[in-house]
């Protein structure tokens, strides 16, 4: 190979270099503030996440690969309606494959923990089964099955499929990512489930102008949809504005803000 297909080669792999970002640790602070007829509440909440080793945006930089096989803790407090909701919980990865994770949760009055035992078959497909077992209440179990199709560059397209042990509540997810060229990014996820002989379904979407700004839109069964704006100001900060209502009962109006660091 000449001098002059050389470097053309190795400009191009610097600025795929440059424009992947690493991550470990993500915070995230927001309120929502609720309006129905004449009547208003605001809620807040802080979230966190810490992964063990670094990992890499396909791009925008909140974007990463669809399935995570790392090691990492979550933890996440809000005031609902005068009510505490928090949580913690964390997912280990073994070498060999092995998946182990744990969370507890109280939502309120509602108390439940949940244990899960995964297997990576390869790094495209992850199978999982949880143990859920509220506090007072007997334990429920959900299989689940992620899978990872890898298409051209870091487009992919994912699915999981997940049931509880008895079949009463089943459902499919999906997600697309796409690059559309000049630093343009398009995301669309679609989710359908069934529980109590009822079949639900939502839609959403996010576009991105650039890595670092994008509008999305979500719409369900129940006819509630929202808008929502993002933008980096940094590599390491964005801020978020959403509003969300539904066709049916527009006197329900939410807007919600929110702040995230990542590092």
């Amino acid at each position: 190979m000449t001098l002059k297909y050389v470097l053309p080669v190795i400009a191009l792999a610097a600025s795929a270099a440059v424009s992947a970002e690493d991550y470990q640790t993500f915070v995230t602070v927001g309120a929502d503030h609720y309006r129905v007829s004449g009547e208003s509440e605001t809620n807040w909440g802080v979230k966190g996440q810490h992964y063990f080793n670094k990992i890499t945006t396909l791009g925008p930089l909140d974007q990463f690969g669809y399935i995570l096989a790392e090691t990492n803790v979550t933890a996440d407090y809000s005031r609902r309606f005068d009510s505490n909701f928090w949580s913690v919980g964390g997912e280990y990865f073994v070498e060999n494959g092995l998946m182990l994770s744990a969370k507890h949760q109280s939502a309120g009055d509602f108390d439940a923990t949940t244990v899960g035992i995964g297997y990576l078959v390869s790094k495209d497909l992850l199978v999982k089964v949880e143990a859920i077992k509220p506090e007072d209440g007997d334990t429920d179990f959900l299989l689940s099955a992620r899978y990872n199709h890898q298409l051209q560059g870091n487009d992919y397209i994912g699915f999981t499929a997940f049931a509880d042990d008895e079949f009463d509540y089943y459902g499919v997810t999906s997600k697309y990512f796409s690059s559309l060229g000049d630093e343009r990014y398009l995301t669309a996820e679609v989710t359908v489930e069934r529980s109590d002989d009822e079949t639900l379904w939502a839609l959403a979407s996010n576009y991105y102008f650039s890595k670092m700004t994008s509008v999305g839109v979500t719409y369900n069964k129940a006819d509630s949809y929202s808008l929502t704006a993002k933008h980096f100001l940094t590599q390491n900060w964005a801020v978020e504005a959403r509003f969300a209502s539904n066709t049916d009962f527009s006197e329900l109006k939410t807007y919600s803000v929110g702040v995230t660091g990542q590092f």
